[in-house]
């Protein structure tokens, strides 16, 4: 299973002024039609050279196949320098947690436990 590629076109409508008729629609969810507004979103920054990012999208790839309904993709921060800048990404990897315009960012990928365990943290509490 791989993440689903976001560009950054499509993360900047994701802005607190969007109406859910304009968000994107998510596979998951294809029986809902989208996520409801309040349901938290990661982006997985990255670049194509980065080793440590490799090993941390497959860490992601695992957490994904035990959350399938959870939104999740990956962003290539050198094709997405506004974005970047906007969201303040200091380094790759980087995990963002995106919810109604709130971003928690999360740089240090220790083991697909603890990936699990901050994901279920920031979506259940």
């Amino acid at each position: 299973m791989t993440l689903k590629e976001w560009s950054e076109q499509d993360l900047l409508a994701w802005t607190p002024a969007t109406t859910e008729a304009v968000e994107p629609e998510f596979p998951e969810n294809a029986a809902e039609g989208h996520l409801a507004y309040s349901e938290p979103r990661y982006i997985f920054f990255y670049t194509p050279l980065c080793g440590t990012c490799k090993v941390g999208e497959r860490m992601l790839e695992v957490v994904q196949a035990l959350n399938p309904r959870t939104a999740m993709g990956r962003c290539n921060i050198n094709f997405s320098p506004l974005l970047a800048r906007n969201w303040q990404i200091e380094s790759v990897p980087c995990l963002v947690r995106w919810q109604q315009g709130v971003i928690d960012k999360k740089y240090r990928f220790d083991g697909v436990q603890e990936l699990h365990r901050w994901m279920n943290v920031t979506t259940n509490g």
